[in-house]
């Protein structure tokens, strides 16, 4: 079940639906909640010959670049980011959320900004119950223009709450959660938990049959 209008300012008001830094009520819709951009982008660096596994875990230290613009100005203008056609970047909004542990969330675009070409996420717009954190933006520029964005004002995203049919335990989620609270877009992922080996270990066997000839 989504979570509309009266639902998400009831749940704001009590403290539910937490964010640092707050938002203001202009940013709760009809069934979402507005995000701004933040401050943090992350470009990933050419290098050829570079080959990695990126569902097994990586450090991207040497591999990425990471950009701060909070204290970015033009002769006292502020900052602003530009997305050429084509490019891509990883950044983080503004607002750090807190989801209760019997929420889950989708991070979702605008119909505004989409319609311009800009995608704030490939394929990972989930956010688990009990996480706490800025959430990554995979941006991406689809149209034919190049797009300015204002850090720290820009309404970039929205996000989408759903009841989930039974509440995670917190120590469970903080186990299980790669990247609650991270410091930047692309942060080197925390080691597997003994949480999530023993739940790995349970996994049934695969009945996949190989076939040869």
């Amino acid at each position: 079940m989504i979570l509309a209008y009266d639902d998400l300012i009831r749940e704001w008001k009590r403290k539910r639906l937490r964010f640092s830094p707050d938002i203001g009520l202009n940013q709760i819709g009809l069934s979402s909640i507005d995000l701004r951009l933040g401050w943090a982008f992350t470009r990933l660096k050419t290098k050829p010959g570079v080959v990695i596994q990126p569902a097994r875990g990586f450090d991207p230290t040497d591999l990425v670049e990471h950009q701060d613009f909070t204290h970015v100005e033009v002769l006292g203008s502020p900052p602003t980011f530009r997305l050429r056609p084509g490019e891509f970047r990883l950044a983080l909004t503004l607002e750090e959320i807190s989801v209760p542990n019997n929420l889950a969330a989708n991070v979702q675009g605008k119909s505004s900004i989409a319609r311009s070409g800009l995608a704030v996420h490939i394929t990972a717009p989930h956010i688990h119950p009990a996480f706490t954190g800025r959430i990554t933006l995979e941006l991406y520029n689809h149209g034919p223009w190049e797009l300015e964005l204002f850090p720290g004002e820009d309404r970039i995203c929205q996000v989408i709450y759903y009841r989930v049919t039974t509440p995670v335990p917190n120590r469970i989620a903080a186990a299980l959660s790669s990247y609650m609270r991270q410091p930047t877009p692309f942060p080197v992922r925390k080691p597997e938990s003994p949480v999530a080996k023993a739940k790995r270990r349970r996994r049934p066997p695969s009945n996949r049959i190989d076939r040869k000839g």
